[in-house]
């Protein structure tokens, strides 16, 4: 009553009252954000209703998009969202829900119903045309497989050192000419430590050598062998020091009555072979068999070790350039 003569107001009733001014304020904010309007045109709703959906699925993906990144913090953050799966995807659920809420809210020609209905006949259709196509689809993908996986096939059926086409796309730039390619003299000292093949006969030993364009190249068999023996033999080869792919396949292998079997192989790349070169050459033509020249040996696998030098041959035979070769019949 004293309140009421004095003409003061109660607190209660101002902070009622900012409450009332403050929910109002509010509901005004949020009824102005659902009744806001997008004023373009109808095609160029549908696109950002496309752009839209697009982003939602590209957040949906975002663990498996940053761990394919390079970048230590982003597969960083990938490995802290796979310990949270469960939770990242109610979250980016519940956003992505909303988020498509909003845009078909703002689109004046669109509501979320007619969202929905054109996402299952885009689905649907999507479906039906990769049906219609899967056949030659399964065919891309097989092809894409095998050109992505060719070393590992060819290495599954046993035939990963054959050149079986002497042909490759880099050839029509030297218009088919040989000049690219440098002779190379392998020189083999020994072979030891090798597995039995048999226990009851002795392993009869031969190497054959597999590089590039080059026919197969084999040494002399040597009878009774038994786990080690001394070649001693040199053969001379093709060798294409630019292409990267050239490996030198190398296979130490046991004669036998029919056919014969593995004992074991070593494959040496390209960049090996070139520093194998090029320290050969260092030690002049003059070829010994020792220590010296042939240096560390080359382990074999699955067991073994091979003394191999490979050297460059200096003739004049074959310092034809590539513009003699293309003027000579």
């Amino acid at each position: 009553a004293q309140a009421q003569g004095t003409g003061s107001v109660s607190p209660f009733v101002c902070s009622g009252c900012w409450a009332d001014r403050h929910r109002f304020g509010l509901a005004t904010m949020i009824e102005a954000i659902m009744d806001w309007r997008l004023n373009i045109d109808k095609e160029f709703q549908g696109w950002i209703l496309v752009f839209a959906t697009v982003t939602a699925i590209f957040l949906f993906c975002l663990p498996c998009y940053c761990a394919g990144l390079s970048f230590d913090s982003a597969r960083r953050f990938a490995s802290w969202l796979q310990q949270r799966l469960p939770t990242f995807y109610l979250f980016i659920g519940v956003f992505n829900l909303g988020f498509i809420f909003f845009v078909v809210q703002w689109l004046p020609d669109w509501n979320f119903a007619q969202y929905l209905v054109a996402l299952v006949q885009c689905t649907v259709g999507t479906l039906q045309h990769v049906l219609q196509c899967a056949s030659s689809l399964v065919v891309i993908a097989a092809f894409c497989f095998a050109v992505a996986f060719k070393d590992r096939i060819a290495q599954l059926f046993g035939f990963d050192h054959k050149t079986i086409f002497r042909f490759k796309i880099r050839d029509l730039l030297t218009c088919l000419g040989p000049s690219r390619f440098q002779p190379i003299e392998l020189s083999v000292w020994k072979v030891d430590d090798l597995a039995s093949a048999d226990p009851f006969s002795a392993n009869n030993v031969f190497i054959e050598f597999f590089l590039g364009y080059n026919e197969p190249m084999r040494t002399r068999v040597h009878n009774n062998a038994g786990s080690g023996c001394l070649i001693k033999e040199n053969m001379q080869l093709n060798f294409d020091e630019d292409d990267e792919e050239e490996t030198l396949y190398i296979f130490v292998r046991n004669q036998k009555i029919v056919g014969h079997s593995e004992l074991a192989r070593a494959e040496i790349p390209t960049e090996r072979l070139k520093q194998m070169v090029r320290k050969a050459a260092s030690y002049g033509e003059q070829l010994r068999f020792s220590e010296e020249f042939f240096g560390d040996p080359i382990a074999l696998i699955p067991r073994g070790r091979l003394w191999l030098r490979a050297a460059p041959i200096r003739d004049e035979d074959y310092t034809q350039t590539l513009f003699q070769e293309m003027t000579q019949c």
